[in-house]
């Protein structure tokens, strides 16, 4: 038993994303206006995610709810290898004071129990957002002596401009978010999903 949890621990280290210890505490903006985030933004970098391996041409939409406390959220993506589209619906409630928390649960015909254990689900920090160009989005969930976070970069179009692109490395270092580990998300023949 205890080879099998030593041999776990040692690939978990080699597994981006997953690193020893709980999740850190992470600061996220403390002024996010709801109704500047809502609309359109697409993938452009992330982190590697098992469940995103044939996923391309991800987009999301965010329409806030009249009472400004969460968000309908819609998901678009493309499978690489079949080319079809897939739409995952959902709500993200504004969790936090400065609302830049979002507790995420995906629509689900499982019962309750299981749905809440669906990918996706769960607790995500808006860390940083212009409203206009980009936004970085965290996520991270603890395993006892290990955890895994994810990072998203979104932005209103599907790549970002160079200058943009040298602003936000920079500000994910000042987050003490390595940049290094995130990939450029597949934008081969996307087409619009909303």
């Amino acid at each position: 038993m205890s080879v099998f949890v030593i041999f776990l621990l040692s690939l978990s280290v080699f597994v981006s994303g997953q690193s020893l210890g709980k999740c850190p505490k992470k600061e996220t903006m403390k002024t996010f206006d709801p109704k500047e985030f809502e609309g359109q933004w697409y993938e452009v970098e992330k982190t590697f995610y098992m469940m995103e391996m044939t996923a391309s041409c991800t987009s999301f939409n965010f329409t806030l709810n009249p009472d400004g406390t969460s968000y309908k959220v819609h998901i678009g993506t493309k499978n690489r290898i079949t080319g079809n589209p897939n739409i995952f619906s959902g709500m993200a409630t504004l969790v936090s004071k400065s609302k830049s928390v979002l507790n995420y649960q995906a629509e689900s015909r499982l019962p309750g129990l299981f749905s809440r254990m669906i990918p996706t689900t769960g607790l995500y920090y808006i860390m940083y957002t212009d409203y206009h160009n980009y936004t970085i989005l965290w996520s991270c969930t603890s395993f006892g002596l290990f955890h895994t976070d994810i990072i998203w970069i979104l932005g209103r179009e599907r790549d970002l401009t160079a200058t943009s692109r040298a602003e936000l490395y920079n500000l994910l270092y000042e987050l003490n978010i390595n940049p290094d580990r995130l990939i450029l998300a597949k934008h081969e023949k996307c087409e619009e999903f909303f």
